[in-house]
C-alpha cells in the first residue's frame, strides 16, 4: 500500500473513529435529559426514515449544502479561502427571484434555466471580486469574502423588506417567480425536488473537472504549493481568480435552486448559516466533490433527527440540536485538524 492510500484509509478511519465518538456523547446526553430515553433515542436515529414525508424533506434539505459544501472544496483544493458563501447563496437566491420578475413570460424549461444561470453568475462575480483584489494588490481573500458577503446580506434584506417585498403576503417575502419556473417535485407530498440531480450531476462534473482534466491538476498543483506551480510552467497568479469563479458560482446556484425549487420567492436571512455549514461540509468531505454527497446527507440527516425527537419525544428542539452539533461538529474538528496539517505539513 503507497503512502497516499495509506493516508486515505488513515482519513476515512479518523472520520469513522470521530463519528463513534459522538454518538457515543450523544447517547449520554440524550440519557441525561430524556425521560424515556429509549424512545428519544429510537425517533433520533430512525425518525427521519419513518415515512416518505419526512424522508424527502430530508434529503431536500441537504440539496443546498450540496451546492455550498461543493463550492467551498473548490475553494479548499486550489488554496484560496472563501467565507462569503452566506452572502453568495443569498444572492444568488434573489438573483433568481428578480429575473422571475423581470422575466415572467420565458418558455418554462428556458426560464429555469435563466434563473439558475443569474444566481451563478452574480455568486461568481462576488467570490471573483475577491481573487482579483488578491491577485492585483494582495489584498486578503480571508477578509474581501466575508466583508463583500457581510454587506450583500444587508442589501438583500433590504430588498426583501422594501422594493421586492410582496405586499399581498402577511409573512416577510418577496414577489414570487412564476409557477412555470419552478422545478418538478419527486416524492410528494414531501419538499424533495429535482434540484437534487443537478446537485448529484455537479458534484461529478466538480469531481471530474479536478481530477481528469488539466485544468484541475494545474488548480491542484498551485493550490498545494504555489513555488513548485511556478516554477514547472504553471500561471499560478490566475489560480486566485479561477477557483473563487467556480467556487462563487457553485454556491451562487445553490442559492437559485432554493427559490425555483421550493421556495418561489425569497424571504429574510433565508439562507442563514449555509455558507458557514458549507465549510464544515467541504471539510468533512476532504474537499473530495463526491465525498460532499455524503457529508451533505450526514449533516441533513442529524438535523432531520433532531426535529423528530423534538416532535416525538421528550425533549425538547434546543437539547436536540446541541446533540446534533455535538456530532457534527466532532466530525468537523476531526477533519480541520487534519486539513491544517496538511497545509502545514506543505
Amino acid at each position: 500500500m503507497d503512502s497516499r492510500a495509506k493516508s486515505s484509509l488513515a482519513s476515512f478511519l479518523g472520520i469513522v473513529l470521530s463519528i463513534l465518538v459522538a454518538f457515543i456523547i450523544a447517547i449520554i446526553l440524550i440519557f441525561s435529559f430524556s425521560k424515556d430515553p429509549g424512545k428519544t433515542l429510537y425517533w433520533y436515529f430512525f425518525g427521519p426514515f419513518t415515512n416518505p414525508f419526512v424522508f424527502g424533506n430530508m434529503l431536500e434539505s441537504a440539496i443546498p449544502l450540496l451546492f455550498t459544501g461543493l463550492g467551498m472544496a473548490v475553494a479548499f483544493k486550489s488554496g484560496v479561502t472563501n467565507l462569503g458563501g452566506e452572502g453568495q447563496i443569498f444572492a444568488g437566491a434573489i438573483m433568481a427571484v428578480i429575473l422571475g420578475i423581470l422575466l415572467p413570460n420565458l418558455p418554462g424549461g428556458v426560464g429555469i434555466a435563466t434563473l439558475l444561470l443569474g444566481g451563478a453568475i452574480v455568486g461568481s462575480l462576488m467570490a471573483g471580486l475577491s481573487g482579483f483584489l488578491r491577485m492585483a494588490w494582495g489584498v486578503s481573500d480571508l477578509l474581501t469574502t466575508y466583508l463583500i458577503s457581510t454587506g450583500m446580506v444587508y442589501v438583500i434584506n433590504y430588498l426583501i423588506l422594501g422594493p421586492l417585498r410582496d405586499p399581498a403576503q402577511i409573512t416577510i417575502q418577496s414577489l414570487s417567480i412564476p409557477a412555470a419556473y419552478m422545478l418538478p417535485r419527486l416524492l410528494p407530498p414531501s419538499y424533495l425536488h429535482s434540484g437534487l440531480l443537478l446537485g448529484l450531476a455537479a458534484a461529478v462534473f466538480i469531481w471530474f473537472l479536478i481530477y481528469r482534466t488539466h485544468l484541475g491538476y494545474e488548480l491542484r498543483v498551485a493550490g498545494s504549493n504555489r513555488q513548485f506551480g511556478r516554477y514547472g510552467g504553471i500561471e499560478v497568479r490566475q489560480y486566485l481568480v479561477l477557483p473563487m469563479l467556480i467556487s462563487g458560482a457553485l454556491i451562487g446556484l445553490g442559492g437559485a435552486v432554493q427559490v425555483v425549487g421550493r421556495y418561489g420567492s425569497c424571504f429574510s436571512d433565508l439562507t442563514a448559516g449555509l455558507g458557514w455549514n458549507g465549510i464544515a461540509v467541504a471539510l468533512i468531505a476532504r474537499s473530495n466533490p463526491l465525498g460532499v454527497i455524503p457529508a451533505a446527507l450526514f449533516y441533513a440527516y442529524l438535523d432531520a433527527g433532531a426535529k423528530s425527537a423534538m416532535i416525538n419525544s421528550d425533549i425538547t428542539y434546543e437539547i436536540a440540536s446541541i446533540i446534533s452539533a455535538v456530532i457534527f461538529y466532532l466530525v468537523t474538528a476531526e477533519a480541520a485538524v487534519a486539513f491544517i496539517r496538511r497545509r502545514l505539513g506543505k
